[in-house]
């Protein structure tokens, strides 16, 4: 849907000093950081003497034989602690991080087949509406240390959706395809927790600060 100069709000995560009252961006031409973390994002540990580096499968598989085997060790992985709660937790963040490239992936071959005029999800900026408990829930559910939220005017493309279609699961292909397809359709009834996507032109207005929505869930 293209919407002209219409207020939102943006949760800004990456802490950038472009990010100031009256700049201007232009979403929809280049990657996001979003995508452009997951084209460089590996999950590993690496040897401090060496420096080779052992994708967290591998480890993971190798740890898994000790633990049955209550302590032989691959030599290799002589320098890994062998915790088992934190090997697991290890494991399920890189489990994470494949299962979101799976969503993305196929969310954007989706939408080209599909939906080419709705905002991607590899060039977009993510928007929130102007609601104070929608803050709150981007505030309480996105990842990052350094959170600032702006309010903004947009002008372009925006497409809504209801944000547990991209919840990760480990599921078939073909249960992401019948997601994304959900998901592009769009949502039915606005919620304070939809997912908005956007591209086109974006201005600064002002920072807000965070007391203003609450405090944390």
């Amino acid at each position: 849907m293209h919407i002209e100069n219409e207020k939102f709000y943006h949760i800004h995560k990456h802490n950038s000093s472009k990010w100031v009252e009256s700049a201007k961006f232009t979403f929809g031409e280049e990657p996001n950081n979003a995508w452009r973390a997951f084209e460089i994002a590996r999950r590993g540990v690496t040897n401090p003497e060496t420096g080779e580096v052992y994708t967290i499968d591998m480890v993971a598989y190798r740890a898994l034989s000790s633990y049955r085997k209550q302590g032989k060790k691959d030599p290799r992985l002589s320098f890994y602690h062998f915790d088992p709660v934190m090997t697991l937790a290890e494991t399920l963040d890189s489990l994470f991080l494949s299962t979101r490239m799976i969503r993305e992936l196929v969310y954007e071959d989706v939408r080209k087949q599909l939906y080419p005029d709705l905002p991607s999800r590899t060039t977009c900026i993510w928007l929130i509406p102007e609601e104070s408990k929608s803050v709150r829930f981007w505030l309480d559910n996105i990842r990052g240390d350094h959170k600032k939220v702006f309010r903004v005017r947009a002008t372009g493309e925006v497409h809504r959706a209801n944000q547990q279609l991209i919840l990760g699961d480990t599921i078939s292909l073909s249960e992401w395809r019948k997601r994304a397809v959900d998901y592009w359709n769009g949502a039915e009834l606005d919620s304070f927790d939809d997912e908005i996507t956007f591209s086109g032109e974006v201005e600064v207005l002002q920072e807000v600060s965070l007391d203003q929505f609450g405090s944390p869930g």
